[in-house]
């Protein structure tokens, strides 16, 4: 399809305009990814420090018991905390954790599943299916509140200790500095250190052993539920982020190209108007 000059100059001002856009939304990703980034890289070790003393004391404690030790003989329902984000424009981020999600609950049975969902993308998609859909946590855009992460762990604390769910799982992206970052489900209830070969190490408890291993348990899993959204909302801005500035280098290759066509438009324009000239001249002269 020929196009005019003037459409083309029309064009080239439309994808500029979007530019201007997909720009302004990579920097603000930029931004949100620098802020929440520095939270999860500063959560994170204090986490796997949690992870290893305890692991460590409960290696040395093999008499002790916790209903969130427990490995229950019969898995009758699960629970799922699916963690996505509310908007779109970030890449295939929601698709692989969706995608996983849905992986897991066809291995497990849609009747025996419940969610427990973060963002209103998978929220959206999990409700068409129809699956039972038990806590939402909806409209947090990416900006962290601990608040919200405590409240999410004591959720799937508490359907296990209910014994409503004999396992609770979360399907999440893990953050890579590489940006390829990898969705996938992993174990949240109930706590299982064996296969991480951990160690025995012998200690001295003040005021008690049991005391200090059930106050150390609560606090993991509410680092660990902390540190797991801290890796989501990471793993989203940074997804946005790529995504807008692929956008934002195509735009610019159009815009190339558009230029170009607009060159070649012109030329052939001024070139039309020099032969009608020449012709003109020659029809005058006889």
């Amino acid at each position: 399809m020929i196009q005019t000059l003037r459409q083309i100059k029309m064009r080239i001002k439309s994808i500029t305009n979007t530019k201007k856009i997909t720009k302004a939304m990579q920097m603000i990703s930029a931004a949100k990814l620098n802020r929440v980034k520095t939270l999860y890289h500063d959560s994170k070790p204090y986490m796997l420090d949690l992870e290893m003393l305890l692991g460590h004391m409960l290696a040395d404690s093999g008499d002790f018991r916790n209903p969130l030790l427990e490995r229950r003989k019969k898995v009758n329902r699960v629970a799922l905390c699916v963690m996505a984000s509310d908007t779109g424009l970030c890449g295939t981020y929601n698709h692989n954790v969706i995608r996983q999600a849905e992986r897991f609950i066809q291995e497990r049975g849609k009747d025996t599943v419940e969610l427990i969902i973060v963002g209103k993308e998978a929220f959206g998609h999990f409700r068409r299916l129809g699956v039972p859909i038990t806590h939402s946590y909806l409209g947090m855009n990416g900006r962290y509140q601990r608040k919200i992460a405590d409240e999410l762990a004591e959720v799937m604390i508490g359907l296990f200790m209910s014994r409503k769910v004999d396992e609770v799982h979360v399907a999440s992206t893990r953050f890579r500095p590489t940006l390829r970052h990898a969705a996938g489900v992993w174990k949240f209830l109930n706590i299982d250190f064996q296969h991480k070969n951990i160690k025995r190490h012998s200690y001295m408890y003040e005021p008690g052993r049991d005391e200090i291993l059930e106050s150390l348990i609560k606090r993991y899993l509410q680092q660990v539920a902390r540190v797991a959204l801290l890796e989501a909302f990471t793993t989203e801005h940074s997804a946005r982020m790529l995504a807008m500035k692929m956008a934002t280098d195509n735009v610019e290759e159009l815009i190339t190209t558009l230029e170009l066509v607009k060159n070649k438009a012109r030329q052939a324009a001024i070139t039309k108007e020099v032969l009608e000239i020449t012709m003109s001249a020659e029809a005058l002269k006889g």
